[in-house]
């Protein structure tokens, strides 16, 4: 029987719990996977974007200084 432990101990449970069931049994190597990219992409795309809209507003200034910008 498992019992519920606070904090990060699940993996160590599910361990024990498959040591206990199978003792002889080979441990398969477990790989981390690797990091998803989209973050660094996404982040690399906002800074594109923002610098594209700084540009337009530095641009558009020099056309019409007295515009409202809000």
């Amino acid at each position: 029987m498992t019992y519920f432990i606070a904090g990060n101990t699940a993996v160590d449970n599910a361990r024990s719990l498959s040591q206990s069931a199978l003792p002889n049994a080979p441990q398969q190597p477990y790989d981390e996977p690797a990091p998803r990219r989209s973050f660094a992409v996404r982040a690399r795309i906002g800074a594109v974007l923002r610098s594209a809209a700084e540009r337009e507003v530095r641009l558009a200034n020099r056309i019409d200084p007295v515009c409202p910008t809000s």
